[in-house]
């Protein structure tokens, strides 16, 4: 994946190690580049500028008026990112709370390697992400089966195009890929849009996401 735009991430967290350790993970994704970290969140919305950041990753166990602070930050330096908060906070209330304070996302400390990834991806894309830990419940999730039945209407070919641009991949990126032109992915992207009405790529990420199929490109 290493012809997609990268998504351009920085971390805050006031332990090295840790910062170390997410960005050696994120890295890891291929698409994925931390342009810079910082220990403190003061320092952020500067660097954030100075990199155009698409998503600022801040590691603290904070609730909502710390995360109202942050986002305040942010625009009082006319910075424009996607804000993904790792927390220990645990209760669903307080975890929407930092929704409701500016968030695009959050994760809890719980959270497995993937959820990380696609976070990143999910966020970058503009869409808001729920930890699936909290978020879903230990039972069939009917939402996601009916997800599933409407991907399996695709053909092969579309599944194919519909993986690689939520990663990203232009048409001609995709076209090369695949060995079809850029002309005839559009196409599929059409046939796309008329089986399961998704517009923007913020359509592709999404259902790719909750259907795991990012790590398949």
């Amino acid at each position: 994946m290493k012809s997609a735009e990268q998504i351009r991430v920085v971390l805050v967290d006031d332990h090295a190690l840790v910062r170390a350790g997410i960005r050696a993970l994120l890295q890891s994704a291929g698409e994925v580049n931390v342009v810079g970290d910082v220990a403190d969140v003061c320092d952020a919305p500067a660097l954030v500028r100075q990199t155009q950041a698409q998503v600022l990753i801040v590691v603290r166990p904070f609730g909502g008026e710390d995360c109202a602070t942050v986002t305040r930050m942010l625009a009082s330096a006319a910075v424009s990112t996607n804000l993904l908060v790792l927390t220990m906070l645990s209760a669903a209330s307080a975890l929407e709370g930092l929704l409701a304070a500016g968030a695009r996302g959050y994760l809890t400390r719980s959270a497995a390697s993937r959820d990380l990834i696609d976070a990143v991806r999910m966020v970058a894309a503009g869409a808001t992400y729920r930890c699936p830990q909290v978020a879903t419940p230990r039972t069939a999730d009917p939402v996601l089966d009916v997800e599933r039945r409407r991907f399996e209407k695709l053909t092969d070919r579309e599944r194919e195009v519909l993986v690689c641009t939520a990663h990203g991949f232009s048409a001609p990126e995709i076209g090369a890929r695949l060995s079809i032109s850029a002309k005839t992915v559009d196409t599929y992207k059409q046939r796309i849009h008329e089986k399961l009405g998704l517009h923007h790529r913020t359509d592709y990420v999404r259902m790719a996401v909750r259907l795991h199929l990012m790590e398949i490109a």
